[in-house]
């Protein structure tokens, strides 16, 4: 591996950086290269992108009636208790 080459544990660190599109050119293609040589940045890195896309589709839909009713029970308890 030579001196400009990343590690996994870098690569790690900066993976949540460059899936928010944060980062420059420069740095997108060294976390490009290591994705293309290391299979388990890569299964790591294909899990946290359909982990997120999942996450952001289950927010955009509103939750169940029945679900924000118990939790406004809940809220009105825990209030009630501190009041």
């Amino acid at each position: 591996m030579g001196a400009s080459e990343l590690d996994c544990r870098e690569f790690t660190q900066r993976l949540w950086t460059f899936l928010d599109g944060e980062l420059d050119d420069g740095s997108c293609q060294e976390l490009q290269a290591h994705l293309e040589r290391c299979p388990e940045c890569w299964k790591h890195y294909r899990f946290e992108g359909v982990l997120r896309a999942f996450v952001r589709r289950c927010c955009q839909e509103p939750a169940p009636e029945s679900v924000r009713r118990r939790v406004i029970r809940f809220i009105v308890r825990l209030t009630a208790r501190e009041g």
